[in-house]
This record gives structure tokens, C-alpha cells and sequence, in this order.
């Protein structure tokens, strides 16, 4: 009943609703369109293949279509002044606070390969900072409010470049203007080889169930600062193959591998990632299940990742 006065007393509010809504719809879907509508183009004799409109980009477009309909036909909807108006007012704020919240502060993912083992493990969700390298802006390849940007040893998720509707998240290893060299199992950067130290054997049971044995190492990445390290876990098979790699990291763009470094499909492979493409870098671990195991690791939850 007083909300009932309170809309009477403020009739200019309440005839206002569909330009609010209309607006606030319009806005998030020429936002969401403007970053899902940038795509690289693939470079010769690569096999990625872009097929027609991704999911977000459709979503967009059905928010730009429904803000668009209520500019121009949603006041005589409001004006019903009915339970299913009050309900859809309700669903909107609460959805365009999830948004906001998801689109530019934190953002859960979950992690579906071994590529990160023993950082990350299948099965680990995590939250993701949306704030740490700044935002994208709409219909462009540039970044606001990214500050310094990745530094060594971050982990970051970003657009897959050959691919952009799929988010990877790998270690950042290599910096604009870095020179990256992987030979014999051994990062060097800028001609200096990162130090490690040994730490056992390391077993773990991949996707397909096969145990699968490797050697756990403690690298040191050089940090900001020259007295600086960032001391992470990494695996590696010491008699498997292992990838060759010297380059120089362009300007705009980063170097990043996978902790698992046998098992990862990363900067060696397909190049680097432009700074356009980054999503985020991940905080935390809030949920961790053991899909083979069927059971709740409860060690993992609430860990850092670092």
C-alpha cells in the first residue's frame, strides 16, 4: 500500500520506468556487443574457424532488441501497473546488478583440463578479477584503466585468440619486449635461465583417468622489481618431447604457458596473446570437486592462486 502512494505521489517516476529500463537494456547490449563483435582475422595456415554469431553476441542483440521495444512501446506496458509488471521490475534490477557485477568487477569460471596442474586441477572454480587489467572499450582493440598491465607470474584467463568464444587461463611468463626461450625443459628470459629447484615426483590422473607421472619443480619467474621472484609449482616429463621456442614478445602483447608444461596448449603453440584480449586475473578458489573421485576438496577451498 505505501508503495502504491509512493508511485501516486511520484507520477513523472512511474511514467518513466520504460525509458529507465528501455536504456539500461539497450546500453548492456551494444556494450556486450561492442566486445564480443571484435575477432582477429586467422593468420595463414591456421586452422581456426569462425562460424557465424557466438552466444554472447546474440544475447546483446536480444537485450539491444528488448531495451529498444521498451524506448518505444513500454510505457503503455508499465502503465498495467499489475503483479507481473512488479515482478519483471524486480527480475531486472536483480539481473542488471548480476551484470554489472560480472561484467566489470569479479567473474566465476571453472577449470575443465589439466593444463594448470598443480596450480589449478580439473574440477577447481575460481573467481576471476574483471578490474585488474582494466576494460576493453566497445567496437575497439583498446584498454582503459589497465594500469601496468599482467606482470610475470600472474595467472591470467583470456580470449583464446584462435578462437575468442573460448576463455583459456594460462601463467604469464613473458612481457612486451621480453625475449622467450624454452629449451630442454628450461625457461630462459632475456637470455637468463629462471631458476628452479627440484621437487620430487608428482602423480596425478589426467582427464581420460591414466595415471600420469611427472616431475614437480619450484620455479622462480623474475619479478617487477630486480630482487624480486615469484616463486610457483610447475610439472614436467622429463623424457617426453618438449617444444622449442625463441621469440620476442611484441609490444602489446604477452607470453603465457601453462604450470603443466607437457600438457598445455599455449604461447609456444599459437603465439602470443594481444592485450585486448585479456578477461581477468584469478583470485581465488571457491569450490573445488574431485569429478573422479566424486567428492569435495575441501583443502582447496578459499586458496589463493599464485
Amino acid at each position: 500500500m505505501a508503495v502504491d502512494t509512493l508511485m501516486d505521489a511520484h507520477p513523472e517516476h512511474h511514467d518513466k520506468r520504460h525509458l529507465w529500463h528501455g536504456a539500461f537494456l539497450l546500453l548492456t547490449g551494444v556494450f556486450m556487443l561492442g566486445i564480443y563483435s571484435v575477432g582477429d582475422v586467422p593468420a595463414p595456415g591456421s586452422d581456426a574457424v569462425y562460424s557465424g554469431m557466438s552466444l554472447g553476441m546474440m544475447a546483446s542483440l536480444g537485450l539491444s532488441g528488448a531495451g529498444l521495444l521498451l524506448l518505444l512501446a513500454g510505457k503503455r506496458f508499465f502503465a498495467r501497473n499489475d503483479v507481473f509488471v512488479e515482478y519483471y521490475e524486480a527480475i531486472v534490477t536483480a539481473v542488471g546488478i548480476a551484470l554489472v557485477v560480472r561484467t566489470f568487477v569479479i567473474e566465476p569460471f571453472k577449470i575443465p583440463s589439466g593444463s594448470m596442474i598443480p596450480t589449478l586441477l580439473v574440477g577447481d572454480y575460481l573467481f576471476v578479477s574483471k578490474m585488474a587489467y582494466g576494460h576493453r572499450i566497445p567496437f575497439t582493440r583498446e584498454r582503459i584503466f589497465m594500469g601496468n598491465g599482467p606482470q610475470r607470474g600472474d595467472v591470467a584467463v583470456f580470449e583464446y585468440p584462435q578462437d575468442p568464444r573460448k576463455d583459456y587461463i594460462k601463467r604469464v611468463v613473458g612481457l612486451p619486449g621480453d625475449r622467450i626461450t624454452y629449451r630442454n625443459k628450461r625457461l630462459f628470459i632475456n637470455n637468463e635461465a629462471v631458476a628452479y629447484e627440484a621437487n620430487g615426483q608428482f602423480f596425478y590422473k589426467n582427464e581420460h583417468g591414466e595415471e600420469v607421472e611427472s616431475l614437480r619443480l619450484s620455479e622462480k619467474l623474475p619479478g617487477a622489481n630486480p630482487n624480486e621472484e615469484v616463486n610457483h609449482p610447475i610439472l614436467v616429463r622429463p623424457f617426453s618431447y618438449s617444444d622449442l621456442t625463441d621469440t620476442t614478445v611484441p609490444a602489446g602483447h604477452y607470453f603465457v604457458m601453462g604450470d603443466n608444461r607437457d600438457n598445455s596448449n599455449d604461447s609456444r603453440a599459437w603465439g602470443f596473446v594481444p592485450a585486448y584480449r585479456l578477461v581477468g586475473e584469478a583470485l581465488a578458489i571457491f569450490w573445488s570437486w574431485d569429478h573422479q573421485a566424486g567428492r569435495l576438496r575441501w583443502d582447496r577451498l578459499g586458496q589463493s592462486i599464485k
